[in-house]
């Protein structure tokens, strides 16, 4: 069974959520409709390194994505993110790794579509302070822009919106009704729980294992930007947070001249830019977790005070598919070099 808890506590130095929003709203359904948009830059036909033009890498990243091998954002580049998503993939499924790319290329499904503009897209649009005081009177660490909003939603770059509809100039005054074009992106979904996770710190990949350890998805990840606060070794999940406020605690920066001003812990509204995005994964390792984050473009590196961040729509579909108890191994850390 899930369980979700009410309260963590999370030892200094890394990422501490007290309280989770539970009440918060559901998201809204997003409507998409099914016709196939022709209209990009001229210059989405130009090949990229990977001999591919930006749609055709755009295809292979929405087609992994639908298919629970996350590429981070998808943005027509073909970088490690999804040359690794790629791999991951034909591992899966058995095929060497250009038979895996012609499947995906040859997906039926369009690559874009086009999204009319509902109000809800439109209240999506709010704050998240940068300064930990002011983001303390928000009601939510909502996205700041209607194109942020839309990049969450459907897993863009907002670069790669942008060159989606050059029309649009001024996002800001979009309103209901508008028709936008946008990856063609849902949530993958699977029938059974996963079996195990393994998380790949040399990668920055977190893996998913069936009942017969079968990979089954995989998703990019940061790790910790200090090697030694990795948490190695076998570990298990323990509790689960949607919409998690997160607590900031000054003796947790010591090096920030601003918390020890503040000098007091501040509760962080539920939000997509929340310091722990839109949901946590607490780790048997006391203070450890797999989170969210407010900034999807960092994913893949060291990062993290320790955690192991996803994209927000990443660590959603991860959490649909463990429960408490799942067995997480973390390995393959690189060695610390020297200071």
């Amino acid at each position: 069974m899930k369980t979700t808890m009410s309260v963590i506590l999370i030892g200094a130095g890394f990422w501490s959520s007290t309280g989770w929003g539970l009440d918060s709203p559901t998201p809204p359904v997003v409507k998409v409709s099914t016709t196939l948009v022709t209209r990009t830059s001229s210059r989405a036909g130009s090949p990229s390194s990977s001999g591919l033009s930006l749609m055709q890498t755009a295809h292979l990243q929405t087609a992994l994505d639908r298919k629970g091998f996350g590429v981070g954002l998808i943005d027509g580049q073909a970088g490690s993110r999804t040359t690794l998503a790629l791999r991951d993939y034909a591992r899966s499924g058995g095929l060497t790794e250009a038979a895996a790319r012609a499947e995906l290329l040859t997906d039926p499904e369009p690559v874009i579509l086009t999204h009319t503009l509902i109000s809800e897209d439109l209240a999506g649009v709010g704050s998240a302070p940068g300064d930990w005081v002011e983001a303390e009177k928000v009601p939510s660490m909502a996205c700041g822009s209607l194109d942020e909003v839309l990049s969450e939603r459907f897993h863009v770059s907002r670069h790669f919106l942008q060159r989606l509809n050059p029309a649009f100039t001024n996002w800001h005054a979009a309103t209901a009704g508008s028709v936008i074009t946008v990856p063609n992106t849902r949530p993958a979904s699977w029938s059974v729980p996963a079996s195990r996770l393994e998380v790949d710190c040399s990668e920055y990949r977190i893996r998913a294992f069936g009942a017969t350890d079968n990979l089954i998805a995989s998703f990019p990840c940061s790790i910790a930007r200090k090697l030694h606060k990795v948490p190695v070794g076998d570990l298990t999940l323990v509790a689960f947070a949607p919409n998690p406020n997160y607590t900031f605690d000054p003796e947790n920066f010591p090096e920030s001249a601003r918390a020890q001003e503040i000098g007091r812990k501040i509760i962080i509204p539920p939000g997509p830019r929340n310091p722990v995005g839109v949901y946590w994964l607490s780790l048997s390792a006391p203070g450890f977790g797999m989170h969210g984050t407010p900034h999807p473009e960092t994913i893949g590196r060291r990062e993290s005070h320790g955690c192991f961040r996803l994209t927000n729509w990443d660590i959603t579909t991860l959490a649909s598919m463990v429960e408490a108890g799942t067995p997480v191994r973390v390995m393959n850390v690189p060695v610390e070099e020297s200071r």
